[in-house]
């Protein structure tokens, strides 16, 4: 249940208490924040407060914007499937409410925002043929979770077709820039042959 939120920056936002936003910011008020924001995406909408993973890999590497510009990435949480209403017609309510959420930690972002790119889970599905606009392939549940992933009869790497091995986000131990399902993978390839 995550909505990717992209912006081409003009200037570097600034975050309060924070000198230099290089990495993984991991920006939420509390646990009850997350709680909340969660139960609200359970029933089919979502909380005024959006707990997000912002990263901003222009710092990282200049080539991603021009000189003195940048590009923020942010993983919403938790923006539901099925959201009461319909995507299409509250799509800029979900967007305002994000922006209102990195806001609160970044209180310049609007002022720096030259462009915005709102992905919902309905758009990953639709994009990317990610089921259920799942990010990571799937849905963690306890029917694949841990080396159940993606699926019983299609974990630890090997799939029901003999030779063909899974590797992406939908493997153990998931997505994100690890590498380890890879890793794991051509462990398992080795392994095999």
């Amino acid at each position: 249940m995550v909505a990717k939120l992209h912006l081409a920056l003009d200037a570097l936002p600034e975050f309060t208490g924070l000198a230099n936003p290089i990495g993984r910011l991991l920006l939420t008020r509390d646990m009850d924040a997350i709680e909340n924001a969660f139960d609200a995406a359970k029933y089919g909408s979502f909380a005024p407060e959006l707990p997000m993973e912002v990263i901003i890999p222009s710092l990282a590497d200049d080539s991603l914007a021009p000189a003195g510009k940048h590009v923020l990435s942010a993983q919403v949480q938790y923006a539901p499937y099925d959201l009461k209403g319909g995507w299409d017609a509250r799509r800029d309510e979900f967007l305002e409410a994000a922006l209102n959420s990195l806001a609160a930690y970044a209180p310049n972002i609007r002022d720096c925002i030259s462009s915005v790119e709102l992905l919902t889970p309905a758009d990953l599905e639709q994009q990317f043929n990610a089921r259920g606009g799942h990010w990571h392939h799937a849905e963690y549940a306890i029917d694949n979770w841990w080396v159940q992933r993606p699926t019983y009869g299609a974990s630890q790497y090997q799939s029901p077709v003999t030779g063909f091995y899974l590797c992406g986000a939908g493997s153990h131990p998931g997505g994100g820039i690890m590498g380890l399902a890879g890793a794991n993978a051509a462990r398992a390839v080795m392994e095999d042959n």
